[in-house]
């Protein structure tokens, strides 16, 4: 159906402001585009990349070392007292403390947009106001912010040529890599540290009669570097100073212990057995079997991951380690780097030729031309303001650029389309463009900003979450902005002159189709409009219907929704935790049981699955995934680590987590464990489920505990279930006799001389190289492991005399907490568990525990205290910030749809595309089996953006058409839908064609991005429907209401 429209005049176009003057300027235009495209290009190659941002954690931390001490000491003596001092300074959100032996660490939460430096420095200073702090046997407490460091590249060493050369060959390593320009940090892991240990045995201590207290403080006094003022002689100022600071083992043997009147000296070596060698932990790190150390080579946030590998991997082609050492790759997160952007990039292009081809046959190649060219010039363009906004290269940035491939290709279809359209009625020229233009430069403008608007309110989420995809609003917004520079000044230039470009077979094929589309257009849609058009209320209740069914498949679960879907690694972690004071040889075992089963999971899949394997043991290196990983290593005897690196594809057939569910299975239960997980995501975000118990009274807070694991466990779903609570090592208490007491003998004195003995009493620290060491003074080594030792060690009275230890004391066997754990002042402990996603979501178990098992625990157990934490809570308060903000994006599109077409009820009209399209978008992960997660609600927006612009046009059309003819209400709408029908079929198609490549990827690091390529995909092929046949249904629909509720003049008011 066609309206007949009043001729418009050919008239210049000068004078018609910015859009005119580009029209008729084609330089200027040529030249903004160059600047776009050339600038953009060499923005983007200065832009650093990285796999995912860097995550700043926003916490301060207070480590205060405290060796020999039980995790009830360091509660009473550390942790309580910091956190005393930290409550209540601004900037503070939550205070969490742990006390383990020989440590204490409070981790200080802040609020969001605070000065992370500033509450540093505040925490430090109340930290020093405390009195008597730390106690006497403990370090000094280190106060530091969370670095936002990442892990490039990590090299291997192995040998077997012992622990002392395989440690130097990593050093000189490291400081081989230090000295490359492009390097800044690297470090160790899986190494003792270097250690003075001088041994003094009972019998020498009682031969000479000299104590381990009077050595260590004969070695203070000895070992020094001491300035003793200057002398001011006539030939100029002359030092005097001591230096005698031992450096390495045998510069302590002379030291003097005693010198007799006879003139004989007793000296350290006479007395004990001096050892340089290593610290007295338990700990092995193996690389496919062989000793090894790790070399770990970190960037700062500044500092581009490519540019460091490739300096590494050049130096290493290069270097040539000491004989018996072998170096080589473990770990290249740059590879891992390069494979993701490599599989986005290609996606992308894939994607793009598709639509240009479209284009091609359905448009003339001049339009085609350059209504693809809007994609380059928009992506290009951005690159320019991505350094000044803080975004670089990473999935997350080129995630953003995917989601927002649609709609630049949408604005660029309807300017373009309707720019022709004008062009076939009025003839080629700068007026017939500008009249192109101008007729659906407000809907587009308008369309443009409603989907920034949805987009918005990312900026304002905060925590992690929003760290990670709060690159995502930055890239739509500034990509958005550059499309609208290239659709009103650049396109139109272009297509303002000249003739069309196509010729010969290609110009028949356009022709046939294009003759195709209109005989569709005319005979099939038109028609099909007018019926739903007399048939409104009918199309209306099928519409809802559509809702109903979408709905269902959620609230069925046939369409499941994960909030933050597994992110395929490259590599598989099993983390084995004994109870505390598990000897060391027995977690050695089960480790190389774990080790064995994964070499037997790859042997029996051809031996293509797996690259390495390596095992920590006595240790687990906090190298957590994701890009706010900690850093470091925890080191006890019942501690162990094994991580696999996977073969890179299409050796290896199988994902990430089906070789972890193959390997868990093959391990199988380990007796005496009392935690075994396995970690095969990217991202370490914690278990799926976590609560925090407290109580007053540790019995009835130890039955919540054993309670709420009951409930755990009677949900088919939930593995690994595990709590904090821990008991700690046997500890023997000691108790003044009356003999003791008649001694004159204090407490302290005993457990001063004890710990002298088997702990050892550190004496000094000093420098050697990059690594600082300590000088300790004990028992040697075969003194301190049985209890039958305990019958030798003998006190030392005040008069100088020793007596048996059982004879001045009594020992106790008692257990404490391994560890005790604090939040916000209160004692608690915390219940995990993981839940299977192939049976059920983490959001519909954490529900159902709230639901179910939480009221029952909060009635049984008066007074306790229950919160939800980790990712179950962190999940609950994005949502819920995410939702306020949603709120207000909903009204800012609301206010500048209202304000395009004047009217408080059409922008209800047009908002009714989106839950249609987000229907279609669950349809689509229904039929082609994905489950909803975050990803996808991310393409259901960026889907918005197109319905919202779609439906904006057609309605726009259709008040134009009201406006200027004489049309009735039905034939005014039909005649918009077919006006506007060419550009919604190509909206769609490109689309639709520019994600097919994403669709159809087989490449498990995809399976993260698939989701959305689903929503938008499926989502706009389903909304384009609802835009062509159920908009118009609603159009008239609300003509019926006005005429059927409102006074006439009320309805011209709103209908205008």
């Amino acid at each position: 159906m066609q309206i007949k429209t009043t001729s418009t005049p050919k008239d210049s176009t000068r004078g018609n402001g910015l859009i005119g003057y580009f029209i008729n300027n084609s330089v200027a235009a040529n030249l903004i585009m160059a600047m776009l495209l050339i600038g953009g290009f060499i923005a983007g190659i200065g832009l650093t990349a990285q796999v995912f941002p860097t995550i700043d954690p926003g916490i301060v931390t207070v480590t205060v070392p405290y060796p020999g001490a039980t995790p009830s000491e360091v509660e009473e003596s550390i942790t309580r007292r910091v956190e005393e001092a930290v409550f209540g300074i601004d900037g503070v959100e939550k205070v969490i403390s742990k006390a383990s032996e020989n440590t204490g660490v409070i981790t200080i939460e802040l609020k969001d947009f605070v000065d992370d430096a500033q509450v540093r420095d505040d925490v430090e200073a109340a930290v020093e106001r405390l009195a008597d702090f730390p106690p006497e046997e403990a370090e000094q407490p280190e106060v530091k912010r969370a670095d936002t460091t990442s892990e490039v590249i990590t090299l291997f060493v192995a040998s077997e040529l012992g622990e002392r050369s395989l440690r130097l060959g990593a050093e000189k390593l490291s400081e081989a890599l230090l000295s490359l320009p492009s390097v800044t940090l690297v470090s160790l892991v899986g190494a003792r540290d270097y250690e003075i240990s001088i041994e003094v045995s009972e019998e020498a201590s009682r031969q000479f009669d000299v104590s381990i207290g009077e050595i260590a403080t004969a070695i203070r006094r000895s070992s020094i570097n001491l300035s003793s003022g200057e002398l001011r002689t006539d030939a100029g100022d002359l030092l005097l100073r001591t230096d005698n600071k031992g450096k390495r083992g045998e510069d302590f043997a002379n030291i003097v212990l005693r010198a007799s009147n006879d003139g004989s000296i007793l000296r350290l070596k006479d007395v004990a057995v001096i050892k340089d060698a290593f610290a007295n932990v338990d700990l092995k790190q193996e690389y496919n079997g062989r000793t090894s150390v790790f070399v770990k080579v970190e960037k700062s946030e500044a500092e581009d991951a490519l540019e460091i590998a490739a300096a590494v991997k050049t130096f290493l082609l290069e270097y040539e380690p000491r004989a018996g050492l072998d170096i080589g790759i473990w770990e290249d997160q740059s590879e891992i780097l390069q494979q993701r952007l490599n599989l986005l990039v290609r996606n992308g292009v894939l994607g793009f030729a598709l639509v240009f081809l479209f284009l091609v046959v359905m448009l003339d190649l001049r339009l085609a031309l350059w209504v693809a060219m809007g994609v380059p010039i928009s992506f290009l363009g951005a690159f320019l303001f991505f350094e000044p906004f803080g975004v670089n290269i990473n999935m997350i940035s080129l995630f953003g650029l995917i989601i927002v491939l649609g709609v630049v290709v949408d604005d660029a279809v309807v300017v373009g389309e309707n720019i022709i359209t004008e062009q076939e009625t009025m003839g080629p020229g700068p007026a017939a463009t500008l009249k192109g233009v101008a007729g659906v430069s407000s809907p587009v403008t308008v369309g443009v900003l409603t989907t920034m608007a949805a987009f918005a309110p990312l900026l304002f989420v905060t925590g992690t979450f929003g760290q990670i995809l709060g690159a995502v609003p930055i890239v739509v917004i500034v990509v958005l902005t550059i499309s609208l520079i290239e659709v009103f000044f650049i396109l139109p230039s272009h297509l303002a002159h000249g003739r069309p470009w196509s010729r010969g077979p290609l110009a028949s094929i356009q022709a046939a189709v294009g003759r195709r589309i209109l005989n569709f257009r005319d005979q099939v849609m038109v028609p099909a409009v007018q019926a739903c058009i007399k048939r409104r209320y009918l199309t209306l209740l099928a519409g809802i219907s559509f809702l109903v069914l979408a709905g269902s498949l959620v609230s069925t679960g046939a369409v499941r929704f994960i909030f933050f879907p597994d992110l395929e690694s490259d590599s598989i972690r099993a983390t084995l935790t004994f109870p505390v004071g598990t000897p060391f040889e027995t977690t050695e075992t089960a480790a190389r049981r774990i080790v064995n089963a994964a070499y037997k999971v790859d042997e029996d899949l051809g031996g293509t699955s797996f690259k390495a394997v390596s095992a920590t043991i006595g240790g687990v290196d906090r190298s957590g995934g994701g890009p706010s990983g900690n850093r470091g290593m925890n080191t006890a005897s019942h501690l162990a680590s094994i991580r696999i690196q996977l073969a890179g594809e299409p050796a290896r057939t199988l994902s990430a987590m089906e070789l972890e569910r193959l390997w868990r299975a093959e391990v199988g239960e380990i007796s005496g464990v009392e935690a075994l997980s396995f970690a095969a995501s990217f991202f370490s975000n914690g278990p799926d489920v976590e609560f925090e118990l407290a109580h007053q009274d540790d019995k009835s807070l130890f039955a919540a505990v054993e309670l709420l694991k009951t409930g755990y466990t009677s949900i088919p779903s939930v593995y690994d279930v595990q709590d904090s609570f821990s008991i700690g090592k046997r500890q023997y208490d000691i108790t003044l006799t009356k003999t003791g007491e008649a001694a004159g003998l204090l407490p302290t004195d005993v457990a001063r001389q004890l710990r002298n003995n088997f702990f050892g009493q550190e004496v000094q620290r000093i420098q050697r190289g990059r690594d600082e060491l300590k000088v300790m003074v004990r028992y040697p080594e075969k003194q301190r492991q049985s209890t039958r030792n305990l019958d030798d060690v003998r006190i030392r009275l005040a008069d100088g005399t020793q007596v048996p230890l059982f004879t001045v004391a009594s020992l106790n066997e008692s257990r404490a907490f391994s560890s005790i754990d604090r939040v916000d002042g209160l004692r608690i402990v915390t219940v995990t568990g993981e839940v299977d996603n192939a049976v059920d979501t983490p959001s519909k178990v954490n529900a159902a525990i709230i639901k179910n098992i939480l009221p029952e625990l909060a009635e049984r157990y008066p007074g306790l205290q229950i919160n939800q934490a980790g990712q179950g809570r962190d999940e609950s308060e994005d949502m819920a910030s995410l939702g306020k903000m949603m709120v207000i994006a909903m009204m800012t599109i609301f206010v500048l749809l209202a304000s395009q077409l004047r009217s408080y009820t059409q922008p209800f009209v047009v908002l009714a595309g989106v839950p249609f399209g987000a229907a279609g978008a669950i349809i689509g992960h229904y039929l082609l089996g994905y489950n909803i997660s975050f990803i996808s609600i991310f393409g259901i927006v960026a889907l918005s953006g197109v319905v919202v612009n779609d439906s904006l046009v057609l309605v726009d059309q259709y008040n134009r058409n009201r406006r200027e003819t004489n049309a009735s209400v039905t034939e005014a709408i039909v005649a918009a839908s077919q006006r506007r029908f060419r550009a919604i079929f190509l909206t769609t198609a490109t689309t639709a064609l520019g994600l097919t490549p994403m669709l159809f990827e087989s490449s498990t690091q995809a399976q993260f991005l698939i989701p959305m390529a689903v929503s938008l995909a499926t989502g706009i092929v389903f909304a384009s429907v609802i835009i062509l046949f159920l908009i118009p249904a609603l159009v008239i629909i609300r003509e019926d209401f006005n005429h059927r509720f409102l006074p006439s003049g009320q309805q011209a008011r709103i209908t205008s």
